[in-house]
C-alpha cells in the first residue's frame, strides 16, 4: 500500500509497524481519557469545600473511587476481550 504522506512520495510503508503505531497512539489516548474522567467524576464526588489541603475523609473518598473505576474498567477490558 502506498501512502505518499509517511516518507517519500511513492515509498512502501511497513502496514504492520503502521498499525503497531496506530494501536500504541489509541492505547495512550484511551489511558488519557479514562484518568481525565477518573479525575473530574472523582473531584465532584469526593470535594466537597476545596482548600490548600485534603481531609482525611477527602482522600478516602478519592481512593474508593479510583479504585470503583479502576476496578469497573478492568471487568470492561476483560469482557470485551473475552468476545473477541
Amino acid at each position: 500500500m502506498d501512502f505518499g504522506a509517511r516518507g517519500s512520495p511513492g515509498e512502501k510503508v511497513d502496514e504492520g509497524a503502521l498499525m503497531s503505531e496506530v494501536q500504541s497512539t489509541l492505547r495512550s489516548q484511551l489511558v488519557q481519557e479514562f484518568y481525565q474522567t477518573v479525575r473530574d467524576k472523582c473531584f465532584k464526588l469526593c470535594i466537597t469545600s476545596p482548600g490548600t489541603s485534603l481531609s482525611s475523609s477527602d482522600q478516602k473518598c478519592l481512593s474508593r473511587c479510583m479504585d470503583r473505576y479502576q476496578d469497573a474498567t478492568n471487568i470492561v477490558t476483560k469482557a470485551i476481550v473475552g468476545s473477541q
